[in-house]
């Protein structure tokens, strides 16, 4: 073990000295490392019983290196006994019952009793001891650190009880993949409490096996049939689903909750009689609480989760959810920046959970605390982990699952995860104690450096009035929080945490992982910035631009330092971290797109929606390309026409401009109908030199594409002003089979003159 494992940290030390210390009437298990109590079980232990004395034993062993007997048995001559669950009821005398999970810790008489309630309460009760008596910790999915000493015992008299509020918690970032780290932390998993999770309709059933025979399963949408979700009210799709559970809850009895709740996405049925039921309920909800609501009537002894969650977040106007059925709401549409109990952006889910709680006491919740577009990406929220998991608490939500960056590495994935773990389990925790007791025992002597980054990103979050959103790409924050100077404070804060463990290669790793973040931040926004500073090219000579040397060395190693850190994947949609350094090897071949007109600032007839302002005007002349992810390098645009108007600044005679648009129909996004493209000598007199009208036939693929238009020109004169207009729909295509609740709109990415 290396001596970085076993150092104290200062609260460590300060706990087990207490522990320790040479009072009378202290309880010795131990004493010279040598056993001086033993641990006794009940004579048909349960499997959770005998789980829970051999934790204990193994921690009091990796503390002091002795071993405590386990018997079921006491021997004669040991004064100190330890009973553990059934064992401790039988002699205790315990006389109130647990509730579901609560541990109690009794220490009378010269000896110590340990009771749980049920499921693992009496395992999370010796895991509690172990960190709140013993000192040792579990900071992350690595090992635990253990303090040592020759001696340990129990103050006479210690009482120990603890009933936990919340009956669901899970905290959804890598530590979850390690066992140890759910139990020490008394944290749940939804694949081990529910036997279906999550958008189930297509799991319940498939439209790839029913679809073509049965269209009248799923909903009517358009005026017809569609695979977006389930008609609800079709009795078929009723005895299907019962069908269904009937089959799996008898191959999974041990299953707490199934979920019965529509696919991610849009296209709930409006048929007759869903429409009937909808409009009675006040929206698409009232057909879903009714059908779940049928499905839990026929297994009265099963309990059944549905979501509160984009078309079905409104509480329903008549209609109670039924006894055995819980609702899970969600704070999706939710800013992160300031917590849920006073940010305005929290109206709508406040008010849900309001009215929701009105109808039924049995309320979950599905809370986000990463960006889902850029895991790494510093999201400086830390500050309301705490906050928000207790307003929910204390206003009646029941189990909550706070969704993180899952099995990936993502901003402070060990801290959000401990913070997170900690509330759940206790609410009304002090975050300053735990924090504090993080950064110590993680970061030794690099904790001050560490609070000094966190209180950095924080203080620059509130002093820019950032607005944290969970679908944000690293760029969108380059005039607020993570701006080039800013970032460039809290490399020197991390630099000072990597001098302050330099030596010590455990720590030094911690520190290097941190640093990711901010290292992805500047790799991404470089492809917005280009030959700006932060960008990844530089001006050789006047339309010449080259990549910055040394820039594939630094994305290469960015990529093995991640691969190294536990990264799996930079966003929820992302693909694997060699698809990163292929996506950067791409760019890096052909860098940018040459052009007459490179660098030149545009003007529109129509102003670009602000929401995604790219570089402003000079997006579409930066030599830049555009993805196919719209917030990203493209400039949208909302109505029937735009003019741009680009000074070119010398006298030309172009052959050909090229425009990039993205076809993105699950965004809104479509393509033009039709392009025209006008000369000037003086910027006042234009005159045609060229159009084109486009294709808008069916697409035969709807996935996210670029697509790339060329319209030769046509003039006999010398040009210094360009004129570009572009025509594209004001309606959604007849074809388009999502929801006509909104206005097509256009993306439009680089403008190039040849």
């Amino acid at each position: 073990m290396s001596l970085i494992r076993i150092a104290f940290t200062g609260l460590q030390m300060a706990i087990l000295l207490l522990v320790q210390s040479c009072q009378g009437n202290d309880i010795k298990l131990v004493t010279d490392q040598k056993p001086v109590s033993e641990i006794i079980l009940p004579e048909q232990a349960s499997p959770l019983e005998k789980k829970s004395a051999s934790i204990l034993q193994e921690y009091v062993r990796r503390i002091t290196g002795a071993t405590l007997p386990i018997q079921t048995v006491p021997s004669q001559n040991i004064a100190h006994l330890i009973y553990v669950g059934s064992a401790a009821t039988r002699v205790g005398q315990f006389i109130e019952p647990l509730k579901a999970e609560g541990y109690e810790i009794d220490v009378r008489g010269g000896n110590i009793y340990l009771y749980g309630g049920s499921g693992k309460g009496l395992l999370y009760g010796v895991y509690e001891l172990i960190e709140k008596q013993f000192g040792a910790r579990k900071y992350d999915q690595g090992p635990a650190l253990i303090p040592h000493s020759r001696d340990l015992g129990l103050p006479a008299g210690l009482h120990m009880l603890y009933e936990p509020v919340l009956l669901y918690r899970e905290s959804y970032y890598p530590s979850s993949a390690d066992p140890e780290y759910l139990d020490w932390h008394h944290l749940h998993r939804f694949e081990d409490l529910w036997g279906l999770w999550g958008h189930s309709f297509f799991k319940i059933i498939p439209p790839e096996r029913n679809f073509r025979e049965h269209p009248e399963y799923f909903s009517w949408v358009n005026g017809h049939r569609q695979p977006s979700q389930l008609c609800l009210s079709n009795p078929d799709v009723l005895r299907q689903a019962i069908a269904y559970f009937e089959r799996a809850t008898a191959a999974n009895p041990d299953a707490i909750y199934w979920s019965i709740a529509p696919m991610d996405g849009a296209g709930y049925c409006t048929c007759e009689k869903c429409a009937r039921v909808d409009a009675e309920e006040g929206g698409p909800q009232g057909s879903l609480i009714r059908f779940v609501n049928a499905v839990a009537a026929y297994f009265p002894d099963q309990l059944f989760t549905t979501l509160a969650y984009g078309y079905s977040a409104e509480a329903t106007k008549h209609t109670r959810p039924g006894k055995n059925v819980y609702v899970m709401l969600s704070t999706i549409n939710s800013t992160r920046h300031l917590p849920v109990a006073t940010n305005p952006d929290a109206v709508s889910f406040r008010r849900q959970l309001s009215e929701w709680s009105k109808l039924t006491p049995n309320l979950l919740l599905w809370d986000y605390t990463t960006d889902f577009s850029a895991y790494l990406s510093p999201f400086p929220m830390h500050d309301h982990y705490v906050a928000n998991i207790r307003y929910f608490q204390t206003h009646g939500i029941k189990g909550i699952f706070e969704q993180g960056s899952g099995e990936t590495l993502g901003d402070m994935s060990a801290y959000a995860s401990y913070i997170q773990a900690k509330a759940l389990w206790d609410p009304s925790l002090k975050l300053d104690e735990v924090q504090d007791d993080f950064l110590k025992g993680y970061y030794g002597t690099a904790a001050h450096s560490i609070k000094n980054y966190i209180g950095q990103l924080l203080s620059a979050r509130n002093e820019t009035q950032a607005r944290l959103g969970i679908y944000d790409q690293p760029f969108a924050h380059r005039s607020d929080y993570l701006a080039l100077d800013k970032i460039s404070s809290y490399r020197q804060s991390l630099k000072e945490a990597a001098d302050a463990v330099a030596g010590s290669p455990e720590l030094e790793h911690k520190i290097k992982t941190l640093s990711l973040g901010l290292e992805y931040v500047e790799l991404e926004q470089a492809k917005a910035y280009g030959i700006q500073p932060g960008g990844y090219l530089e001006k050789l000579r006047e339309g010449t631009w080259r990549v910055k040397p040394g820039w594939n060395v630094r994305v290469k190693s960015f990529v093995s330092d991640a691969q190294k850190a536990g990264v799996i994947t930079l966003s929820e949609t992302g693909g694997p971290l060699p698809d990163y350094l292929a996506s950067w090897t791409a760019i890096l071949d052909n860098p940018y797109r040459p052009s007459l007109i490179l660098g030149a600032k545009a003007s529109f007839s129509n102003p670009f929606i602000e929401d995604y302002p790219a570089n402003g005007s000079a997006t579409l002349t930066d030599g830049i390309l555009g993805g196919t992810d719209y917030s990203y390098n493209w400039l949208l645009f909302a109505g029937g026409m735009v003019k741009i108007d680009i000074p070119i600044g010398r006298d030309i005679l172009p052959a050909s401009i090229q425009t990039d648009f993205l076809f993105d129909p699950s965004h809104y996004l479509f393509l033009p109908e039709k392009i025209s493209v006008e000369g000037s000598i003086d910027g006042n007199n234009y005159f045609p030199i060229g159009s084109l009208r486009l294709d808008n036939n069916v697409p035969s693929d709807m996935k996210a594409r670029v697509q790339t238009v060329d319209c030769t020109l046509k003039s006999k004169q010398l040009l210094r002003y360009l004129r570009v207009a572009i025509w594209f729909p004001a309606e959604l295509p007849e074809w388009f089979n999502g929801s006509r609740h909104r206005k097509p709109l256009m993306a439009i990415d680089e403008l190039s003159l040849e």
